[in-house]
């Protein structure tokens, strides 16, 4: 992915101290980010349903979660629109979710972490109409993309750090049933929509959510390839058929 759309993206890019990651880094994938702190997260309870909207950061997730703990009736569905976030983070929400066997509905924006993780996850999955979502990569993307992200001299911490983060990544995607490589198609395959695009990611066919392992799929309208969201644009492009 090209730097000069880098600004587009809606992640912390990574900083390094000596000795430490930094809890606050935002690992979300794709080599190319610009620091872009988020805004306040939006978290409801209606009903049984859980209202998220805002980035995948720590402090958001635990407070969905406590508010479900809490909850006087049971939550069945997460109703979500974020622009992705954390890795780490990303996965231990998909974990939630699954554990507790939730169904996803994508109200405006699922990007990145939130592709990566809620959606696999997913009892069901409902995606809105005029609604956008995109990968744009994970945990194991190839080191020649996340060199372009780490400054050399923390390459050796970031590494170590890095091969938690797959082990983690791997772990979930075997227990949710999922294709590993739902994060890197756009990185790996030769007809990638991203050749001839500036997207900031991309998306899939139906078919090929379905093959991959997303469940109980419902697509309630043309999915967009361009949405403003929070005064910036995410672009997403439609990746040719993959699986027959």
């Amino acid at each position: 992915m090209k730097s000069e759309v880098s600004g587009l993206y809606w992640s912390l890019r990574m900083k390094f101290k000596i000795g430490l990651i930094s809890a606050a880094i935002l690992l979300s994938g794709c080599a190319t980010q610009k620091m872009a702190f988020p805004t306040q997260n939006k978290l409801t309870i209606t009903g049984n349903t859980l209202v998220y909207d805002g980035m995948i950061t720590g402090d958001a997730v635990l407070e969905a979660i406590r508010m479900v703990n809490d909850s006087d009736q049971k939550v069945t569905t997460l109703r979500i629109t974020s622009s992705g976030g954390d890795i780490g983070v990303g996965i231990e929400f998909g974990h939630f979710i699954k554990n507790n066997d939730m169904d996803v509905i994508v109200s405006q924006l699922c990007f990145s972490a939130c592709a990566n993780y809620i959606l696999p996850a997913a009892k069901s999955v409902v995606i809105g109409k005029d609604a956008l979502i995109g990968w744009h990569g994970g945990a194991n993307q190839s080191d020649e993309m996340w060199d372009q992200s780490v400054p050399s001299q923390y390459e050796k911490q970031f590494y170590r750090y890095l091969t938690r983060l797959r082990i983690k990544e791997a772990e979930f995607y075997n227990k949710v049933g999922v294709d590993p490589n739902i994060t890197v198609y756009g990185h790996t395959r030769t007809n990638t929509c991203q050749r001839s695009t500036l997207a900031n990611g991309w998306y899939y066919t139906e078919s090929d959510m379905r093959h991959m392992g997303i469940k109980n799929l419902t697509v309630q309208g043309e999915l967009l390839n361009t949405l403003n969201y929070n005064n910036s644009e995410i672009n997403s492009c439609l990746m040719p058929q993959i699986f027959n």
